[in-house]
């Protein structure tokens, strides 16, 4: 990283020892860091920015672990399945996913006023006092953290005065609404994917359209970034650029703007990033000192880690911070050796940037969600310019919509018309075989940390000027790592039967590895329960931390929710050889889901009976139930 601003140094070492801090621990963590510390230390000596690197990190270590700590006191005083009821009203409802509650009365001790709410009928109130009944959810993520929520039975709303919910919540939500229903009467069918778009609202996105820009590469398109903050200042700077303002003014009033917009929409961290990188140029300008770009990022990236330090180890921080990064770095190296010819301004700029996203975003992408989308790139070209077109008539849509401006119908059906386009392209990528790389995050990690190491360790004139030279190490360290590291753990675990118990709540998922490694599942969990698919969120990570590629079969004891509700999650992220089951159902959404899954997937699905008898890997497995013919009632259906 030569010529890196210094604050970009700092804020990468002190964000990375804070994302450790939530994934291993304190103890953990710092002993983990002596390894590569002394040979650094012996290698390039004190005065490295390698050694001032691992300072940061110490110190980001430091400042995580305080924060994950106050968290903790809140998971020891809730006791799991306890009743509560909470006071206070929801600053963020959702119909699917978590609501926000900012609660006034009946939190437990240490666990602050911001608590997540899952409901199961429909989203609640936002902006108006409610009482919340419910019961504490503990769940142990594949991480070994605790999340704790609400399971909400009942919200009820008070007859209060409105004024006991802070103005600024009241206005928000009043706004978030107005702005939802525009879209609801001037877009149609695409009104969920535009309020995606400029409101972070999701919820309006059937599973099946998210999932297929999810394996196209082009589901950042739909989450509010960088891109969006983008799209709202330059619609500003043009706006104000009219009214004949001077260029200061102007950078000022498109900072604040950029800022009520993101706190709007709830300061997501995508958009937060890019509001403090926003903030950083308007400084310069305003100092008459232009701001370096990857100054600005490494900023915003010190300022979330010291504000919002728990969100450092999420996909979300890490997915925007790579993706800028890789596009400020690796767009000037690919412009630089791009070779003239007629258009090139037009190719060359879009084709380097999601060439650089793409690149530093692969390695975030298989950790968390253990897959790389082949078609990141070419999705990005085709549908970033649409959406680009589109994000404003959105926002024009809504603007005249609310101020009954003529003309909003004409302005929502270009924009539905351009949104259907990006749609429709999306699901046939999306539908397309081989778009996906399953890579374990295990895998990754070993990828990414082997990759890292002679850039830290290397030194000399000849490394740094050589690309090629540096490629090559990288490349060729990177696989020994991972050659290394997948041998040892295999050696470490061979010969035993494994059986583990999946956290999954209400509900059954148990894993089994077998003595050479081979994986099966019998059942995956419940799919609805706390508003969310366990088979997506506990069991498939669970499995992809430990490096299951493959699962051999998925067996079925029955088809309730609480067992079978997860297996479409599971047959989607996970390839899978059968789905052994008792051959019944009473047509329960998750055990239908999964079928259709199954048939989309041509994964075999076969019906066992008492007798039925297999072994794999010298580990005999027996079905004893159902029988034919016997009792009736629930039996029939379990195996």
């Amino acid at each position: 990283m030569r010529g890196a601003p210094p604050i970009l140094l700092t804020a990468t070492g002190f964000a990375a020892g804070a994302a450790a801090s939530t994934a291993l621990g304190f103890d953990r963590t710092l002993l983990t860091l002596l390894i590569p510390a002394v040979p650094i230390l012996l290698w390039r000596g004190p005065a490295s920015r390698a050694f001032v690197l691992i300072l940061c990190f110490v110190a980001g270590l430091a400042w995580g672990t305080a924060d994950h700590r106050v968290r903790e006191v809140c998971n020891a005083a809730v006791a799991d399945g306890a009743e509560a009821s909470l006071t206070g009203y929801f600053v963020r409802a959702s119909a699917e996913g978590a609501s926000t509650l900012r609660a006034t009365s009946g939190v437990e001790g240490g666990c602050g006023s911001q608590i997540r709410v899952y409901s199961r009928d429909g989203a609640p109130p936002e902006a108006r006092m409610v009482t919340v009944e419910g019961r504490w959810i503990r769940s142990e993520r594949p991480d070994g953290s605790v999340a704790v929520y609400l399971s909400a039975s009942s919200v009820e709303e008070l007859d209060v005065p409105a004024g006991l919910v802070p103005w600024t919540d009241r206005v928000r939500s009043a706004i978030r609404g107005r702005a939802a229903r525009a879209l609801d009467r001037r877009l149609g069918a695409q009104a969920g994917v535009a309020s995606a778009l400029v409101l972070a609202e999701r919820d309006g996105i059937p599973r099946e359209l998210w999932d297929a820009f999810a394996r196209s590469g082009s589901a950042h398109l739909l989450s509010i970034s960088g891109f969006h903050v983008g799209v709202i200042a330059a619609l500003l700077g043009g706006l104000i650029a009219l009214a004949g303002r001077p260029p200061r003014t102007r950078a000022a009033a498109m900072a604040t703007g950029v800022w009520a917009y993101v706190l709007l929409i709830g300061a997501p961290t995508s958009a937060t990033r890019a509001a403090w990188m926003t903030t950083a140029f308007v400084l310069g300008r305003l100092r008459q000192t232009p701001a370096r770009a990857l100054g600005a990022l490494g900023l915003s990236m010190l300022m979330l880690t010291l504000l919002r330090p728990s969100v450092v180890a999420g996909a979300g921080f890490q997915l925007t911070v790579a993706g800028t990064a890789g596009i400020l770095i690796m767009t000037r190296w690919i412009l630089r050796h791009w070779p003239h010819h007629r258009g090139r301004a037009w190719i060359a700029s879009p084709l380097a940037a999601g060439i650089g996203a793409s690149v530093f975003t692969a390695p975030v992408l298989a950790y968390h969600f253990g897959q790389i989308p082949l078609l990141s790139l070419p999705a990005s070209f085709l549908l970033t310019p649409l959406v680009a077109a589109a994000v404003p008539g959105v926002i024009l849509t809504i603007v005249m919509d609310m101020l009954h401006i003529p003309g909003a119908a004409i302005a929502g059906a270009g924009s539905e018309g351009l949104l259907h386009i990006v749609t429709s392209v999306a699901a046939e990528l999306g539908d397309l075989p081989w778009t996906v790389v399953q890579v374990t995050p295990r895998e990754a990690a070993l990828l990414t940390a082997g990759a890292l190491l002679p850039l830290l360790l290397a030194s000399g004139a000849r490394w740094r000027i050589r690309a090629t030279v540096r490629a090559t190490v990288s490349a060729l360290a990177a696989f020994a790592v991972l050659w290394a590291g997948q041998a040892a753990l295999s050696l470490s675990g061979r010969g035993a039967l494994h059986i583990v118990a999946i956290d999954v709540g209400q509900g059954d998922a148990i894993a089994l590895r077998t003595p050479r490694g081979r994986w099966l599942l019998v059942d995956a969990g419940p799919r609805g329960f706390g508003g969310s698919d366990a088979g997506l969120t506990r069991v498939v990570p669970y499995l992809h931390g430990q490096g299951a590629r493959r699962l051999e079969a998925v067996i079925l004891s029955h088809p309730d929710e609480d067992h079978a509700g997860g297996l479409a999650a599971v047959l989607r992220n996970v390839r899978t050889g059968a789905v052994l089951g008792p051959g019944f159902s009473a047509g329960q959404s998750g055990h239908m889901l999964g079928a259709e899954e199954a048939q989309r997937a041509k994964i075999p699905w076969r019906r066992t009976a008492a007798g039925d008898a297999w072994t794999l890997d010298g580990v005999d497995f027996e079905v004893l139930s159902p029988t034919p013919g016997g009792p009736s009632g629930h039996s029939p259906g379990r195996i």
